[in-house]
């Protein structure tokens, strides 16, 4: 910040702070997704992108083998992360001997080893390679669902979901075991119910796994499908609040309609906006999720609208947004009481701070993008308890007529 201001003075400041804001758009994750044919690569690359076969830049899905060549597929959340489908190991095109080459395999950050059955010699060999060049890798079991499914029609009397589901679980880390990767992580999956499973597990270590920057990348990358999502996008939005605030040190602040002090209205309106949109309470964020719990849209649309004071969540507008800011922050108590600056920007403000605006704006907005960030937690939180809950009684009466029907 020092040097920055040397160089280009309060300009010079605030490009600094934006760019470093937003760093994380420019880090590129490009994560490997390999499998035989017929496991569900593509399906799996469209299931944790949120997309279905049928959606603009979804992964083409077939019966037949459809990974003859090596594709790459964007997140539509973040066109830096990038989902490779390549080929298994042993095939005509791509042979063991010269795969490694083939596909650049130093070109990914990650690896994601996939099966819907065993894992072959090829396979193993493959996460071997891997190991050797310090690579990061998952197996995968996909289709469980189908497994657990096919268990049910074959034992309607006996079946025992959570039996099967450790059935398959010690006989693939046996396996493993067996092959020299005891203290590989294995994941059982089911592309089509991406809310079940380990799914959200799998997510969830791959973010812990990455660092930095790609960390970041990777969590503003996924969308918003479960509680523990919800959270680690929050503390990452939290992270980067003071810089924002201290954005706002260096703009003209202005009054807020019926509060007796001045903060950056611009400036909050569009961290909210990416709160909102990261949280997953922009429209397509909630169809999305009524989709994945096959839930009404209208219903969690509507615990938006009610709790954020909005008609239309369909149309939210910088307008739109800047209402709900100053509804939250004006019935805010603490913000009125508290404009405290955190102990680990003080430093830059008695720098820059007299140079260009009165400290105190820093610490309101700091406090009020605090709030808005809360208020959106919380109604997050409300938008999958509520869809879970519906999804929940749904499977029971799915489970109440089949055991009517056996």
């Amino acid at each position: 910040m020092e040097t920055a201001w040397q160089e280009g003075g309060e300009e010079g400041c605030r490009r600094h702070l934006e760019i470093k804001r937003d760093e994380w758009k420019g880090v590129s994750l490009n994560v490997a997704v390999i499998g035989n044919s017929g496991v569900g690569k593509s399906c799996f690359i469209n299931a944790i992108r949120g997309l279905t076969a049928d959606d603009k830049g979804g992964a083409p899905v077939d019966v037949t083998e459809t990974t003859k060549e090596i594709v790459s597929y964007q997140h539509p959340g973040n066109p830096s992360c990038l989902f490779w489908d390549l080929p298994g190991v042993g095939t005509d095109h791509f042979p063991r001997e010269s795969y490694l080459s083939k596909i650049d395999v130093d070109r990914y950050v990650f690896f994601l080893l996939i099966t819907a059955d065993r894992f072959t010699e090829n396979d193993t060999w493959l996460g071997k390679e891997i190991h050797k060049r310090n690579k990061k890798y998952f197996f995968v079991r996909t289709k469980i669902g189908l497994d657990i499914f096919s268990n049910k029609r074959s034992h309607p009397r006996t079946h025992n979901e959570k039996a099967v589901i450790e059935k398959i679980r010690k006989s693939t880390e046996d396996q493993l075991t067996e092959n020299g990767f005891a203290d590989v992580q294995v994941f059982l999956i089911d592309n089509h119910e991406p809310n079940k499973f380990q799914f959200e597990k799998l997510k969830q270590q791959l973010i812990t796994d990455f660092k930095d920057l790609q960390r970041t990348a990777l969590i503003f990358s996924l969308h918003s499908t479960s509680k523990e999502m919800i959270k680690l996008k929050v503390d990452e939005l939290r992270s980067r609040i003071w810089r924002s605030a201290l954005l706002s040190v260096a703009a003209a602040a202005i009054p807020v309609p019926g509060i007796s002090v001045i903060i950056d209205l611009h400036i909050i309106v569009q961290e909210s906006l990416l709160y909102f949109k990261q949280l997953g309470l922009d429209s397509e964020s909630l169809k999305r999720t009524a989709k994945l719990y096959s839930v009404d849209y209208e219903k969690i649309q509507s615990i938006v609208s009610k709790e954020l004071g909005i008609r239309d969540v369909d149309s939210v507008t910088d307008e739109t947004m800047k209402s709900i800011v100053i509804n939250i922050i004006s019935s805010s108590k603490p913000f009125m009481a508290d404009t405290a600056v955190e102990e680990s920007v003080k430093t830059i403000l008695q720098l820059i701070g007299h140079l260009i605006a009165p400290p105190m704006s820093f610490g309101e907005t700091d406090l009020a993008l605090k709030l808005i960030l809360e208020k959106f937690q919380e109604v997050a939180l409300a938008v999958i308890n509520s869809a879970a809950d519906s999804a929940h009684v749904d499977d029971e009466t799915d489970d109440e007529e089949a055991t009517s029907h056996n």
